[in-house]
């Protein structure tokens, strides 16, 4: 499992779960956003990566 911007490098280190962050510099946040607003994005990405473990995958599967 890897919360991240890079599918294909998480791909390549041969993470079985994948789920696309929102960019390389703040995978689970944004700056620009309030601390309010950037803690919901981080609780549903946090919820999409659970989710993602509940899953059975038989390879690199990602989360969008």
């Amino acid at each position: 499992m890897q919360i991240t911007a890079l599918d294909a490098l998480a791909q390549s280190v041969g993470a079985n779960r994948i789920v696309r962050g929102r960019a390389i510099v703040s995978v689970v946040g944004d700056a620009a956003r309030s601390p309010a607003e950037e803690r919901e994005l981080r609780e549903a990405l946090v919820g999409k990566a659970l989710d993602a473990l509940t899953q059975a995958v038989l390879g690199p599967t990602v989360v969008a």
